[in-house]
C-alpha cells in the first residue's frame, strides 16, 4: 500500500503465476463442465474445494483428498492447493516436508515449467530449516468485548491526504506499530524495519513475487516467523508473515479469526452484540490464499462482486470503466506503466450501485493496467469492483466467519 492508491494484495505466485493453482479462472472453467465429466477422484478435487465442505476442510482433510487424486498434472494442481492452505492456516512447519516431498515427486514437471520452477524454489535451505522447527500457530482470542481505536495515519506524527483505517498490533517483546486493518489482503504483511523491531525470525533465503491490482508486478517479498502479535487482548503465537518494503498489513487471515467483528469509520469491535440485521449478505469465499469478502452487486446494471477491502482508498474502484464524466488524465486501458507516486492515473465515472437492500448513485475510479481478475458470477465472467475505505462513510461491517453470518449494514 505505499502510495495511496496501491492497494497491495497478495495474488502472488500462487494465484497469477502458479499456472496449476485453483485461480477464479480455473474455478469457472470447472462449472461449464457437465457433472458428469468430473466423475472420480482425480478428476473433482477443485470442484469439492469450492463446496461448503471443501472450505471448511481442515488442513488434513485437504491432504487426504488430494492423496486420492491419480493423474499426475492434476495431483500437482491440487499440492499447490494443499501448500496455499498451510500458508492460510499459518502451518509454517508443516510447510518444509510437503514442499520437498511435492517437489521430488513432480520433479520433471517442474522443471519443465519456468513459473512452477520459481515456486518451487521459493525456500532455501535455511527457510526451511526455520520453518521445520517452528512451533504450531495458536490463536488466543478475547471472550470480552473490546473497542479498539481505529487511527487515520500511520503515526500520530503523521498527515497524508489520503485516510486508511490503522490499528495498534503489539509484539512479543512489546514494540507496537500502526498496521492497516485490510479486510482485501488476504495475508499479513510487515515491513522490514517494524519486522526488525518486532524481533522477527526472518526466511532470508525465501524469496515471494506478487502483483497488486493497480498494474504493479514483480514485486517481491521474503517471509517470517513473529513469535507473538496482539490486538487488543487477542494474541497469534508462531505467525508465519510476508516481509516486504511496503506498509504493514493486518490482512484477512488474521482479521478473520479474530472472531465476532464490527468495523466502523472510528472503531473496531471485538465480539459485539450480533448484528440485529443483514442488509447485504457477505460471503467469505476461499480461493487457495486468497480470501475474500463478497457481496453480490450491480454496477451501472453489470452483475459483478463487489470486494470489502478496507485497505483501498476509494470509495469504489472498477475493473472496468463505465460512462466517462472525468478524465483526470487520459490514458490507454491496459497499456500505460502506472507509477504509485503519480496520483492522477485514474478516470472517474458516476454510475449507480446495487447492493442487497440499497441503491446508490456514486462516483467510482478507473485505473487503466487494473489487475482484478475476472469473477464468475451467474454463469459469465464479469469485472469485479473493490468497496474501499470511503465507503465506511455509509457503511459498517459485521464480520462473524464462524457463524457465516457476515453482513455490509448502512450506518
Amino acid at each position: 500500500m505505499n502510495g495511496l492508491n496501491m492497494k497491495t494484495v497478495w495474488r502472488s505466485l500462487l494465484l497469477f503465476a502458479w499456472g496449476m493453482c485453483v485461480s477464479v479462472a480455473t474455478l469457472s472453467a470447472t462449472q461449464t463442465k457437465a457433472p458428469e465429466a468430473l466423475r472420480g477422484a482425480d478428476q473433482d478435487f477443485d470442484q469439492w474445494l469450492m463446496t461448503d465442505q471443501g472450505q471448511k476442510a481442515s488442513l488434513a482433510q485437504m491432504r487426504q483428498r488430494c492423496e486420492r487424486v491419480l493423474d499426475a498434472a492434476k495431483h500437482l494442481n491440487c499440492s499447490v492447493s494443499v501448500i496455499a492452505r498451510m500458508f492460510e492456516d499459518k502451518a509454517a512447519n508443516q510447510l518444509p516436508d510437503y514442499f520437498l516431498s511435492i517437489k521430488r515427486q513432480h520433479a520433471l514437471a517442474i522443471a519443465a515449467n519456468p513459473e512452477l520452477n520459481v515456486l518451487f524454489s521459493m525456500f532455501g535451505s535455511q527457510s526451511l530449516a526455520i520453518l521445520r522447527a517452528a512451533d504450531d500457530f495458536v490463536v488466543r482470542k478475547t471472550a470480552r468485548r473490546e473497542v479498539l481505536r481505529i487511527h487515520p495515519y500511520a503515526s500520530d506524527f503523521f498527515v497524508a491526504e489520503e485516510v486508511l483505517p490503522f490499528i495498534d498490533v503489539e509484539a512479543a517483546n512489546g514494540h507496537s506499530a500502526r498496521f492497516i486493518l485490510d479486510t482485501g489482503a488476504p495475508q499479513t504483511r510487515v515491513n522490514y524495519d517494524t519486522a526488525k523491531l518486532m524481533g522477527i525470525t526472518l526466511l532470508s533465503d525465501s524469496h515471494y513475487a506478487y502483483s497488486t491490482f493497480y498494474g504493479e508486478s514483480d514485486l517481491t517479498a521474503r517471509l517470517g516467523i513473529l513469535e507473538s502479535i496482539k490486538v487488543g487482548s487477542s494474541e497469534f503465537d508462531h505467525v508465519l508473515v510476508f516481509v516486504s518494503d511496503r506498509d504493514n498489513l493486518l490482512g484477512l487471515d488474521l482479521i478473520s479469526k479474530l472472531g465476532r467483528l464490527k468495523i466502523s469509520r472510528k472503531t473496531l469491535e471485538i465480539n459485539p452484540a450480533p448484528a440485529a440485521r443483514c442488509e447485504s449478505p457477505i460471503v467469505y469465499s476461499r480461493v487457495d490464499i486468497n480470501q475474500r469478502l463478497v457481496i453480490a452487486a450491480r454496477l451501472d446494471n453489470r452483475t459483478t462482486q463487489a470486494i470489502v477491502d478496507t485497505g483501498n482508498v476509494d470509495y469504489l474502484t472498477s475493473a472496468l470503466p463505465g460512462d466517462q464524466v472525468n478524465v483526470v488524465k487520459t490514458l490507454t486501458p491496459g497499456s500505460s506503466p502506472l507509477n504509485p507516486a503519480d496520483k492522477q492515473r485514474y478516470q472517474t465515472f458516476k454510475g449507480v450501485l446495487n447492493l442487497p437492500g440499497h441503491s446508490l448513485a456514486i462516483t467510482y475510479k478507473y485505473y487503466p493496467g487494473f489487475t482484478i481478475p475476472p469473477s464468475w458470477v451467474l454463469g459469465r465472467y464479469v469485472p469485479s469492483i473493490l468497496l474501499g475505505w470511503r465507503a465506511f462513510d455509509d457503511f459498517e461491517l459485521n464480520l462473524d466467519v464462524e457463524a457465516g453470518r457476515s453482513c455490509f449494514n448502512k450506518v
